[in-house]
């Protein structure tokens, strides 16, 4: 059955069901004038970087340069906000266990109780109730790895989760995309959408046969823009379930959960899922650990295959060098995912024109472990509320303060958080 809105109706978003699947459909001219919601509708996407991570843009204000490792993000400039200067106070401490207290204090402002678990409410989970209200899921908390281990006496749970509900209740992750895939993509809890997935693969049938002749029917009463668009949408989630289902499968002990793609995949098919959840309004929220603190990850896959974290405590030329090379990677993902939302025809305009996507962390130098001057960048105009395209450098300044600021430009408003001492003026 076909959900749309009427002329006179008041649905946000327009839906294809059949076989278990509920497929959200991205902006079509047809459901004018109901899309008039969705142009107010803002995303928020919030990307850590593990073990640190520097760059040093030349001037501030418009005139900077994107160097390496920032060099990928030239072609979305204009919607680049390159923050310098904010301190990370809650992950300080004369104790050790600072990549604990970076990754959760990054997005809920606060020094976690030792030795935990014990932390406040994440800005996302925040943001996620007025955000994504009326969504069908509240928010992505996606992991790019799922085991991490303790710091320090610190509990495990703080180098592997960014996002919390609160107290001792890390929010729970997705470190499989598969998974993820089923949740935006199929009806029902997520019980009656495993049982869904299983019987389609059992019939050989992908997301998209189950909906095709809702797809057929809506073809025959489009323009020929929104048909164009319609089969273009189509078509990426037919290419990505694809992707997924050539994905091999590691072979695990029994008890371990098993990924579905190399760590170089599934960071992409992440990527790829979360543009696919904002284009269709599944979710205004997500949040993205590209990998857990403390890391061993190895990026041999472009030429280095040692530890992570070990590389991260070389404070050689060779070493900082190293994890130039490796943020570069992640920024180059990172700013494939701008340019699709760039590409991506919303009410407003594109979906980087209506969203803040933020990349960051809350270690700077990895080899010394500081939180001064934490590296952070936003992409995108948040509505009108973000300038872009400037080098913006708030020396001393609370972490917090972003936070703050950000909630804000995105509807929602906000006095005081963790321990913001006020706003950013990033117009």
């Amino acid at each position: 059955m076909l959900i749309k809105s009427t002329k006179k109706g008041t649905t946000r978003r327009s839906f294809l069901r059949g076989f278990g699947t509920c497929l959200s459909l991205p902006f079509l001219e047809y459901f004018m004038p109901s899309v008039a919601m969705a142009a107010t509708a803002k995303r928020v996407l919030y990307v850590y970087l593990p073990n640190g991570a520097q760059w040093k843009p030349n001037v501030t204000g418009s005139g900077f340069s994107l160097d390496h490792p920032l060099s990928d993000l030239q072609s979305v400039r204009d919607y680049v906000t390159v923050i310098s200067g904010l301190q990370l106070g809650p992950a300080k401490s004369t104790i050790n266990g600072d990549h604990s207290r970076a990754l959760t204090a990054f997005l809920s402002g606060q020094t976690p109780q030792f030795p935990g678990p014990n932390v406040s409410t994440t800005i996302d989970i925040t943001l996620a109730k007025t955000l994504s209200a009326g969504s069908r899921v509240s928010n992505l908390c996606l992991a790019g790895e799922e085991h991490a281990a303790a710091e320090s006496g610190y509990t495990a749970d703080y180098q592997a989760c960014l996002s919390w509900l609160g107290g001792a209740s890390p929010n729970p992750r997705d470190v499989d995309p598969a998974v993820v895939f089923d949740r935006i993509f199929g009806a029902g809890s997520d019980t009656e959408r495993e049982g869904q997935r299983a019987n389609r693969e059992a019939m050989g049938r992908s997301v998209l046969d189950a909906v095709l002749a809702e797809a057929q029917s809506l073809n025959k009463v489009l323009g020929s823009s929104d048909r164009a668009r319609l089969q273009e949408y189509l078509q990426s989630v037919r290419e990505l379930e694809s992707r997924m289902s050539k994905a091999p499968d590691k072979t695990c002990e029994i008890g371990q959960r098993p990924y579905s793609a190399s760590y170089e995949q599934r960071i992409q098919q992440f990527y790829d899922l979360i543009f696919h959840a904002f284009q269709c309004g599944v979710t205004q929220v997500a949040t993205f650990l590209l990998a857990c603190e403390s890391t061993n990850q190895s990026y041999d896959f472009i030429g280095l295959p040692s530890s992570h974290h070990d590389i991260s405590h070389d404070s050689s030329a060779d070493g900082y060098a190293k994890i130039a090379r490796i943020v570069a990677w992640q920024v180059k993902q990172f700013a494939n995912f701008c340019q699709r939302m760039q590409a991506a025809q919303d009410a407003s305009g594109n979906l980087l024109d209506s969203s803040i996507l933020m990349l960051g962390g809350g270690v700077a130098d990895g080899a010394r472990h500081t939180h001064d001057n934490v590296p952070v960048l936003l992409a995108g105009h948040g509505g009108g509320a973000i300038r872009g395209g400037q080098h913006l450098n708030f020396e001393g300044s609370p972490f917090c303060n972003l936070h703050l600021t950000m909630a804000n430009a995105l509807g929602v408003s906000m006095s005081k958080f963790g321990d913001s001492n006020g706003t950013l003026s990033l117009g």
